[in-house]
């Protein structure tokens, strides 16, 4: 019996590394921020900015007369983003500051649709937790938060808090996140909607198995993927295969893959 059961284990964890030498190697396409100031925005989805907490005011009480620290110290600030209750972006703690500057640039470009429910929060950190120091809600962005200016927006709690608005940052690349390397062609895995492979209709699923009518088969793997990230500069077509099996030819443009929350 003991020897039936040493053999069960040993089946099952060879079946075990078994499954788990199965899984495919990822990889990403390039993708590189543009930095040349002006850039086009031409292809930025509608209602999108990129979004900078520049500085916060608060009094130098909580309500009540209240000390902002136990000890009665200052308070360390931080600041959130919300859309329709979901959390998009916060910011690092300017600590032991009534008037904290931070210049922070939220990474992802932010959606903000028509009709979209906002909040701009500021909070006070603490060890066991946080308290709020002032929050703002609107529909959309505040009204004076216009692009390029610096917007100083009231918040409940007669503290104020001071954003800016730009243009939405883009980046190179064809926009493929990531994808599995398999025999046949490369499966994707995440990718960016707003970008040259999203525009071109390439989803989640698909398998790119032809980069300028060479099939990904017949390249050396670092060559493919180099092949793929530089697809939309080189003007080559991809040929693409569905979940269902079914293939399409491809061609993305030569615009910029937007990131965007």
């Amino acid at each position: 019996m003991f020897r039936f059961r040493c053999a069960a284990i040993m089946l099952l964890l060879s079946l075990g590394l078994a499954v788990a030498g199965c899984a495919y190697p990822r990889r990403s396409t390039s993708l590189s921020p543009v930095t040349a100031v002006g850039a086009s925005t031409l292809g930025a989805p509608e209602h999108t900015f990129s979004v900078t907490i520049v500085s916060a005011q608060t009094g130098s009480t909580r309500r009540g007369a209240l000390s902002w620290d136990d000890g009665g110290g200052l308070p360390d600030c931080f600041v959130r983003i919300y859309r329709n209750d979901e959390l998009l972006f916060e910011t690092s703690t300017i600590d032991d500051s009534l008037r904290p500057e931070w210049n922070q640039t939220a990474p992802h470009n932010i959606e903000v649709p028509s009709g979209a429910r906002m909040r701009l929060e500021v909070w006070d950190r603490d060890t066991l937790g946080a308290d709020p120091v002032g929050i703002w809600r609107g529909v959309g962005m505040p009204g004076n938060a216009q692009s390029g200016v610096d917007a100083r927006v009231l918040l409940e709690g007669e503290s104020w808090l001071t954003i800016r608005l730009s243009p939405p940052r883009p980046h190179r690349g064809i926009g493929i996140r990531t994808f599995e390397i398999h025999s046949d062609g490369f499966l994707v895995v995440e990718m960016e909607p707003h970008s040259p492979a999203g525009r071109a209709g390439i989803v989640v699923g698909d398998s790119i198995v032809a980069v300028g009518g060479r099939a990904i088969s017949s390249i050396p793997q670092n060559d493919a993927v180099t092949a793929l990230s530089l697809a939309a500069d080189r003007d080559e077509p991809l040929r693409v295969r569905g979940p269902n099996g079914s293939e399409r030819v491809v061609q993305m443009d030569h615009g910029y893959t937007w990131l965007v929350e």
